[in-house]
């Protein structure tokens, strides 16, 4: 077991700062903190978690144990505050240790209670050191006001990558990033200023993917590994507002399918298998840069979209981009064998495991309070729910840091109404930890933060470019890609081969 490494004159000053409280009340039971980081596995690399009493009483001191070392922290405003130096050098020390926390507090008649220590397990798999998500109204009333935003995990700096503020109000959605790299980046603009912006190869484009072959331009995106292909859902999308706060908006389409675009030749495909009758949507590639999986339903027949039958199934298909060659569409997971709908299936780095949403309806889940996320093994083909990372609220939007090791979460846990990122550490063997919400700097701050964080991704690092940069490409004309010159296609009957016909 490592050792705290603290200078001379450092470690008399926290064991003179240390309070004592030799005369308050011992319990048994565990404190109730905010957030609640009692009793999880954490990377090694995390910003400080920092925490208050849960409730009423009021937080006075905390004690951390890591076999014979001692830290101390007096919380004279009620908070446990670490410093970035204190916080880092005690979790570097005890890279793979447990850190014993034993919390002190004053609880509403003003009585001193001691409690029972938790633990958090000091990983040695560190995270990606940046997330990036967008920042919305949680009501859509306010959708004019809204940004994609990334922010450091070994710290709490948040930056804008771009604010709507700066291109006339757009709706700015669906970002995705190859691999979690932050050099190779899209998101869609809607509304004005509309297109693709496309960080690739060093260079930021704005592009219109709308061809003769596809119905709409690219909504749902997901980039190929190799980092030039990228697979996205065509739709046409209709919205349904209720003024029931736990239901508020269902997503739905009367059609979909999914196109491939490839930014070396700046060429638009697609195949039969994608492009039928059928809902084809959420495109995911596998590691291996040739199995693409995606959910499909029936084809829509005038049915509302939020009826409860309404399901998804989860698909694969192969693709050889040398020849650009398609393989046979294959089922992995049927929607009425598991009597609810799949979506935003999320594979994991090695391949072996999906990360997926299950809900009783529909495809669009942040809504979906009863939604939650389970994990299908590709080898053995067995479907576990993940208790660690669900609540009873909605949980979806997730993803896995570029390691494996990490599972971003996006939750409404506990109001039901605010999206925020929770993350769990997996241990490659089908096992998650207890999730923990994305720590800031001040324990207040989620009180009264009110905006949703939307589709949080992991990258390894800085996005490097500017807001400025960004405006400039989204206010820029659109560059056209082209159709696939062998793919022969009405974007709402479903597509042919030419050499088929």
């Amino acid at each position: 077991m490592r050792k705290l490494i603290y200078s001379a004159l450092l470690l008399p000053l926290l064991v003179a700062c240390a309070p004592s409280f030799d005369d308050c009340a011992v319990v048994n039971s565990k404190p109730s903190i905010y957030p609640d980081y009692t009793d999880i596995v954490i990377p090694v690399n995390i910003a400080p978690l920092n925490f208050k009493a849960d409730g009423k009483a009021k937080l006075l001191a905390v004690e951390v144990k890591a076999g014979a070392d001692v830290v101390s922290l007096k919380c004279s405003d009620g908070k446990a505050i670490w410093s970035n130096r204190k916080w880092r050098s005690m979790l570097n020390s005890h890279i793979g240790d447990t850190l014993y926390y034993t919390v002190t507090m004053a609880d509403t008649t003003g009585k001193t209670v001691k409690y029972a220590p938790f633990f958090q397990v000091v990983s040695p798999d560190s995270i990606d050191s940046h997330i990036a998500y967008r920042l919305i109204n949680t009501g859509y009333v306010l959708w004019d006001k809204m940004g994609i935003y990334e922010r450091c995990l070994e710290n709490f700096t948040q930056k804008p990558i771009i604010e709507n503020s700066s291109i006339d109000v757009a709706c700015v959605n669906c970002h995705s990033f190859s691999a979690q790299n932050p050099n190779t980046m899209l998101l869609h603009i809607r509304k004005f200023n509309g297109g693709t912006a496309i960080l690739y190869d060093g260079k930021l484009q704005k592009y219109n993917t709308k061809t003769n072959i596809s119905m709409s331009a690219g909504v749902y995106p997901s980039w190929n590994p190799n980092g030039y292909i990228v697979a996205m859902s065509t739709n046409l999308i209709s919205q349904q507002f209720h003024n029931d706060y736990s239901k508020r908006i269902y997503v739905s389409d009367s059609r979909s399918d999914i196109v491939l675009l490839n930014m070396k030749t700046q060429t638009l495909t697609t195949c039969p298998q994608l492009s039928t009758k059928n809902l084809e949507n959420l495109p995911a590639w596998a590691p291996d840069g040739r199995t693409l999986y995606y959910i499909s339903a029936p084809e829509r027949k005038g049915e509302k979209g939020y009826d409860v039958g309404y399901w998804y199934s989860l698909l694969r298909i192969t693709y050889d981009e040398a020849t650009n060659s398609w393989g046979t569409a294959d089922t992995v997971l049927r929607a009425n064998d598991l009597g609810g709908s799949i979506t935003f299936p999320k594979v994991s780095p090695d391949g072996r495991y999906i990360a997926y949403t299950f809900a009783n309806r529909g495809y669009f889940t942040p809504f979906n309070r009863e939604s939650d996320i389970y994990l299908l093994d590709l080898q053995t083909m067995q479907i576990a729910q993940q208790p660690n990372v669900n609540s009873d609220c909605s949980e979806s939007n997730h993803g896995w840091s570029h390691n494996g090791h990490w599972l971003v979460v996006g939750s409404k846990w506990p109001d039901g109404m605010f999206t925020k990122p929770y993350f769990a550490h997996f241990d490659g063997k089908g096992n998650f930890s207890k999730r923990f919400l994305l720590p800031q700097e001040d324990p207040d701050f989620y009180d009264d933060y009110t905006l949703n964080y939307n589709n949080t991704d992991f990258i390894t690092g800085e996005v490097p470019t500017t807001p400025i940069q960004w405006r400039d490409a989204i206010k820029a004309a659109p560059v056209p890609v082209n159709a696939d010159p062998s793919v022969d296609i009405d974007a709402l009957s479903g597509a042919t081969k030419k050499a088929d016909k």
